[in-house]
């Protein structure tokens, strides 16, 4: 029964999902700037070279996606090899991370260093579709209509009643349909020239295991610890709760402090109601250090000796605790040597969500009412999760999950639903936030500590030593394509250092 660890971040089943994501990124990503693009996106060097260096007004036509005519004058502020960006399409990219920046309530960076870095994205994404044409890469008619049929289907429509919706928002269906090649191919063409090349040795995940799992510790210089075995069982509160409910809750979790006193197998009798009552939750938190635990635990069991039963039920935000001490030792009496020395142990969240995706004509605003709605309904008790997002969430693979994600760790998902789970308790529901993938609402189902093997430990240092050279890889890529392409800026506009 002895176990210790430490904390980490791991990523498991959830890291099948990464391409998926990876894909959804760039769908998501390059349709945020889509209306812009429409507008003005490429035409041909000599009709660049025509257009007035103070204003031009930006025609139809590119070499690989026509667009329709602008009616506005609007200035060339940079030509990109055959390509050209323009400064309506680089203030409407500006005011989209803005928001971005507003909803996450974050202050936005120098404006002037702001608008350098989006029109050095511009460029980027520029060059990468247009290398692509050049090596070939194509998503065919067909493909294409497979991919939009996909798109429809997770928005619960027929491709006519998406079509049509499209068209309803005021954008011309063929512009769409060409926004979303556009995306794809970029996609296919990095997943090609970067992706697939980066490789991770055998040699280089030990040697990652033992830096950054199991960092060495100086006996002489660590300070003995006290080490607590805690087992719980919980009585959730979920969010919204009315005071009659909690009351009930709570003698609820009264009657069985009181059942429990007289049972010696704490585990088993904890397992055995779970068995019966789905909404109890049973747990054996393993060996602890006392930083590692909830304040009120501490003081909860402070003089409580080891095999006791904590005196009272303590209530907390996520509900009513019954906690039993297992077990009390040294860090000095650790065994060495066995199995459990090196086992690591993570906080995992089981977790659904609802998505929207930002797309071309939709406004953001609109998006967070929407998703402000669905929570409240949750909150309320009067829809449940599953159930909106089947019928609304535009995550791909809702048709099948209903919003279930299921149990995952820090890591293996975008950085701001970890934040966003990490302020809740189970039950709850948290505000709609956004990632690069598009906007959220999250509801935290349960929580808990699991301990991960050996091979786990490889495949959580295989999957960040991967992430940690693919991003090198794709900004050696990038940097590449750039010092090969010919880049003109405009004036006042010059290339960031």
């Amino acid at each position: 029964m002895s176990k210790k660890g430490k904390n980490l971040k791991y990523p498991s089943k959830f890291q099948n999902s990464s391409r998926f994501f990876l894909t959804l990124f760039c769908l998501s990503y390059f349709c945020l700037s889509a209306n812009a693009q429409s507008q003005s996106k490429s035409k041909s060097v000599e009709k660049v070279n025509s257009a007035s260096s103070s204003s031009a007004e930006v025609k139809s036509g590119s070499l690989e996606n026509p667009k329709n005519a602008s009616n506005e004058i609007d200035r060339v502020i940079a030509i990109v090899n055959r390509e050209v960006i323009t400064e309506q399409e680089l203030r409407a990219r500006m005011n989209i991370v803005n928001q971005q920046f507003l909803e996450a309530k974050k202050p936005p960076p120098n404006k002037e260093v702001l608008q350098k870095e989006v029109l050095e994205r511009l460029i980027d994404e520029s060059i990468m579709y247009q290398e692509a044409n050049n090596f070939g890469v194509r998503v065919v008619d067909q493909e294409l209509d497979g991919i939009l049929a996909n798109i429809a289907s997770q928005k619960n429509e027929s491709l006519d009643q998406f079509k049509s919706g499209v068209e309803k928002s005021g954008l011309n269906w063929e512009k769409y349909k060409q926004s979303i090649r556009r995306d794809v191919v970029i996609t296919r063409f990095r997943e090609r020239s970067v992706e697939s090349k980066v490789k991770v040795t055998d040699a280089e995940i030990d040697a990652f295991i033992n830096t950054q799992i199991k960092k060495p510790q100086s006996n002489d210089s660590v300070p003995e610890q006290e080490l607590i075995d805690i087992a719980q069982i919980l009585v959730p509160v979920p969010t919204g709760s009315s005071n009659s409910e909690i009351n009930a809750l709570k003698t609820k979790a009264q009657e069985i402090f009181e059942q429990v006193k007289n049972e010696s197998e704490f585990m088993k009798f904890a397992n055995q109601l779970t068995t019966k009552d789905k909404s109890i939750r049973a747990q054996d938190l393993g060996y602890r250090t006392l930083d590692r635990l909830p304040q009120i635990f501490v003081d909860a069991t402070n003089d409580v000796a080891a095999g006791a039963l904590v005196p009272r039920v303590i209530q907390t935000g996520a509900g009513f605790h019954i906690l039993k001490i297992l077990d009390r030792k040294n860090s000095a009496n650790s065994s060495t040597g066995s199995s459990k020395s090196d086992s690591i142990f993570i906080t995992q969240n089981e977790v659904s969500q609802i998505m929207l995706l930002m797309k071309q004509g939709v406004n953001e605003d609109d998006l967070v009412r929407k998703l402000r709605t669905f929570r409240d309904q949750i909150r309320a008790k009067t829809a449940k999760l599953e159930d909106l997002a089947k019928k609304y969430s535009e995550d791909p693979n809702v048709v099948n999950n209903k919003g279930y994600i299921g149990w995952v760790s820090p890591g293996q998902v975008p950085p701001e639903i970890d934040v966003a789970l990490s302020r809740l308790n189970p039950g709850d529901v948290s505000d709609p936030f956004q990632s690069e993938y598009g906007w959220h609402i999250v509801q935290l189902i349960n929580r808990r500590q699991t301990e991960i093997t050996g091979a786990q430990q490889k495949e959580y240092a295989r999957a960040n030593l991967r992430q940690i050279k693919l991003i090198q890889a794709t900004n050696d890529w990038i940097r590449e394509l750039r010092d090969n392409a010919t880049i003109e800026l405009r004036p006042p506009y010059t290339m960031s250092k």
